[in-house]
């Protein structure tokens, strides 16, 4: 058996995930060509393992049959020449093998007599799969034991009683096994498949699963809802093919669909509530918090009764209250005020923050709206985040300490810009709030006169349902290709000279908020995207460390790499942390990113920055304020 066997880490309960298996049985029809087919269209839907059939007919049936098959029941007399016609060589089963390991699939495969058992054992396969017929050939499956290799039993055509009876044959001989629940009809009809009976299998072995023979690809994905640890199914390149099983089987299409669904299943079967970026903004938005009934001056102790609630909910919820009555308020509050939990900490306020000292120039986030709060901190930067509505407000403040740094709006009109849409309502609409921002951010440059200023774009490349995957859960390649050439072609509709201003587009995540809800990010993720697009146009970029993380977690690659590729590019960063595939905005050191091998890194360039902790403004910039002392504690000199 391999030692990258994935059959044997779900035997060990190391498997993390459902192992997937596409059944091609005889679908190949006898073809080795097709049977190779089949292998390669079960990969790329993403499989952990293909599963075949092997026979000598000899053992199985009596000569009689063999003979004159119409002798016998008329179905025999299908049955036995296809059999004959499809069942394929040795040397075919060791060129399965051989593809098998190159594309580090398990090969499994099901013998149906004692002499197959000695030739596939020999083989070098990862796992024998006894079929619903076999569960109780006995000898047979004691036959198969003595390889020490999984053994996946299907319980199709037998009642309860018979599959208690072999499992207590099975654990008395100490033969490793898993049962999956089956139904033995091609197709099988739905209301016969007795799904909760997985639960009843869980009694009688540590690792159940599901062979399904029914239409569609729904069943399946139930079935891991319900702990099913194997699924099985069959695939064909044609269901109308002549054949018992082409019927009952799946296309590849199909396929990809089921393995693609099952995959984001897992995803969601967590045994814990977990509130995520876009739910904290809508908590914000529409739940209600506390609001001061009157002026509180600092060190007033809070009563119950000082407050009333209203949205948004930026402050302290209404079932909190009892754990801040009698304590002392920190900080005076107005009428009217949110209080929030941070007032009942020692006061921090942002003209208080202390003078940071950094290598590289920092700055912080901010709007048109608090800018009052944030000028006095003198940073080397500011980046004003801008909304659609914030480019009509007439900002003219003066200020000779920052460098100007504008955020374009990332929604026009309740919709995402995106000018690597194919929807040129959609497009037109983004140029032009891209050029009015280009404008808005050069006239406030006039009250900036320290350096030329910048603006940071997302430029588009999400959709809000998923495009067909490959076996790494990406779109295809072409995808990234011609969206950035869309966007390109969309880009030189706008006027601008690098005189004026500098243009810097972002990275994106793979799975990133707009609107509410989770969308899923194309262009602009990878950074030979990025690459390609500022070498296209002679632009600079922002590098958002959160984002790419979150890219290199999805596609199980390096952040380091990541950051070796697209430092050349680089003029500005957003420095925040990042979990798993949509966790992004994380306050520093509480995530994924390893900062201190990335700033290592980034050391020799030059570069602006800002921290962009998610709701880090709220409450005087307490989660921003965190950041950047927690930055200057531990790596300022790597900054």
């Amino acid at each position: 058996m391999s030692i990258k066997s994935k059959i044997k880490k779900v035997f060990n309960e190391e498997f993390d995930g459902t192992y997937i298996v596409a059944e091609i049985g005889i679908n190949h029809n006898g073809s080795l060509d097709t049977a190779l087919k089949l292998i390669y269209k079960s990969y790329e839907a993403g499989v952990d393992a293909v599963k075949f059939q092997k026979r000598n007919l000899e053992k199985i049936y009596t000569k009689d049959i063999l003979d004159d098959p119409n002798s016998a029941e008329w179905n025999f007399e299908y049955l036995i020449p296809l059999l004959k016609e499809v069942e394929l060589s040795k040397s075919d089963y060791r060129k399965i093998k051989k593809i098998c390991k190159e594309l580090n699939l398990d090969l499994i495969i099901t013998p149906m007599d004692e002499d197959s058992v000695e030739f596939v054992g020999k083989l070098g396969i990862d796992a024998f799969k006894i079929a619903s017929a076999d569960m109780t050939s006995l000898s047979l499956i004691k036959k198969c034991s003595e390889y020490n290799l999984p053994i996946i039993i299907s319980t199709g055509m037998w009642s309860e009683d018979d599959i208690e009876k072999c499992t207590e044959y099975y654990k008395k001989n100490n033969i490793k096994y898993a049962l999956l629940l089956a139904n033995s009809t091609y197709p099988s009809p739905y209301e016969d498949l007795g799904l909760y009976f997985i639960n009843k299998l869980k009694k009688l072995s540590n690792i159940v699963g599901y062979s399904g023979h029914e239409r569609d690809v729904f069943i399946p994905i139930a079935a891991v809802t319900l702990g099913a640890k194997i699924i099985e199914k069959h695939i064909t390149l044609n269901r109308s093919q002549r054949g018992p099983d082409h019927k009952a089987s799946l296309t590849a299409k199909q396929w990809k669909t089921m393995v693609r669904n099952i995959r984001l299943l897992e995803k969601s079967l967590m045994d814990k509530k977990q509130v995520n970026q876009a739910e904290t903004l809508n908590k914000e938005v529409f739940a209600k918090s506390a609001v001061a009934e009157v002026d509180f001056n600092k060190g007033h102790i809070f009563l119950e009764n000082d407050v009333y609630f209203k949205s948004p909910g930026k402050g302290i919820f209404e079932h909190e209250i009892p754990e801040f009555v009698g304590k002392e308020l920190k900080r005076d509050i107005t009428s009217n005020e949110y209080i929030s939990k941070e007032d009942f900490k020692i006061e921090t306020l942002i003209k208080d923050w202390k003078n940071f000292d950094f290598s590289k120039k920092w700055g912080v986030k901010c709007r048109f709206h608090d800018y009052d709060l944030y000028k006095n901190l003198k940073t080397p930067v500011i980046e004003f985040h801008c909304s659609q509505t914030d480019l009509d407000i007439d900002f003219r403040e003066i200020n000779n300490d920052s460098e100007l740094i504008i955020h374009a709006p990332e929604i026009v009109d309740r919709e995402v810009v995106d000018i690597c849409s194919t929807d040129q309502r959609l497009v037109q609409k983004s140029i032009d709030i891209l050029q009015k921002s280009i404008d808005k951010t050069i006239e406030i440059s006039k009250y900036w006169p320290l350096a030329k200023p910048k603006m940071v774009v997302h430029l588009g490349g999400m959709k809000l349902d998923l495009l067909e995957t490959t076996k790494y859960g990406m779109e295809e390649l072409s995808t990234h290709q011609e969206m950035i050439s869309v966007a390109i072609h969309n880009f030189k509709k706008l006027d601008f000279s690098h005189n004026d201003i500098d243009i810097l587009p972002e990275n994106l995540p793979p799975r990133p908020w707009y609107l509410g809800g989770e969308w899923y990010q194309y262009a602009y993720g990878p950074y030979d995207d990025m690459i390609r697009f500022c070498k296209e146009f002679d632009l600079k970029m922002t590098f958002d460390l959160s984002h790419a993380q979150l890219w290199c977690t999805m596609n199980n690659s390096s952040l380091e790499d990541y950051t070796k590729n697209i430092m050349p590019y680089v003029a500005h960063l957003h420095i925040s942390d990042a979990v798993g595939l949509n966790g992004e905005g994380v306050q520093i050191f509480e995530g994924d990113v390893d900062f201190e091998k990335v700033f290592y890194m980034l050391k020799n360039y030059s570069y602006s920055w800002v921290t962009e902790i998610w709701s880090g403004h709220l409450h005087d910039g307490c989660g921003t304020h965190k950041a950047l002392c927690d930055l200057e504690n531990y790596y300022n000199k790597l900054i």
